[in-house]
């Protein structure tokens, strides 16, 4: 599991880095709300554990940036203050779950791995497609590339989706726009070659190996780069 760590109190950061490490959980740190924040949004995290009162912003107002850019990543929030106010003010803002610290080391992972076990829908792993270093998160509808967050509209979504589904094949714009668009006229064809366009940028243009490619004459497919 990727936990992405925000906390400012340097001895604190120690305790939980220790801890989540002996679990071999693979950690990144972030010592201010701002940096908490490009980072969550930039790559791919399994969970993020912050504390509330981080210096640049606040952990709710963390949470509530994550929220609002659609970003659904279990949030564990870490306060000093336990409160009942306190901690509906932190579930309100979009925590998944509130711990008043210090806590037990054995209180928190179980937490953590509480959160991410409703995560992943019990013990089965999430409805998560790849092709080479691309990957679709079906149920949080998130898309990455090289752990590098994509980020797409409800369309481009549904046309990757599509793409990587039948990854290896060639699919026609008729079938593009039968699945996608619920709409097989020919007179619509050009909207495929735009969001094939929109998603090429997205996909492949900061990358030397392509993965969206074109059938002359039939269609498109996506296959690995390699």
């Amino acid at each position: 599991m990727k936990i992405l760590l925000i906390q400012s109190d340097a001895d604190y950061l120690d305790v939980l880095h220790r801890t989540l490490s002996e679990r071999q959980y693979t950690l990144e740190l972030a010592s201010d709300g701002y940096s908490g924040l490009a980072m969550g949004l930039h790559a791919r995290f399994d969970m993020i554990v912050l504390d509330t009162h981080l210096p640049r912003m606040n952990g709710l107002d963390v949470i509530r940036r994550l929220r609002q850019e659609n970003d659904s990543t279990p949030v564990l929030l870490l306060s000093r203050f336990g409160e009942s106010a306190d901690k509906a003010r932190g579930l309100y803002a979009g925590a998944d779950d509130y711990l008043v610290r210090p806590c037990d080391s054995d209180e928190l992972l179980a937490r953590i791995y509480a959160l991410h076990r409703r995560r992943t829908g019990g013990f089965n792993a999430p409805s998560i497609l790849t092709v080479d270093n691309l990957e679709l998160n079906i149920a949080e509808k998130v898309a990455y590339r090289a752990n590098q967050r994509i980020r797409l509209t409800a369309r481009e979504f549904q046309l990757l989706e599509f793409l990587i589904k039948n990854a290896g094949r060639v699919v026609t714009k008729a079938q593009i726009l039968e699945k996608v668009w619920d709409n097989p006229t020919v007179s619509s064809t050009n909207k495929v070659e735009v969001y094939i366009n929109f998603l090429r940028k997205k996909i492949d243009r900061d990358f030397d190996h392509k993965l969206i490619h074109t059938a002359m004459g039939v269609g498109y497919l996506l296959r690995s780069g390699s």
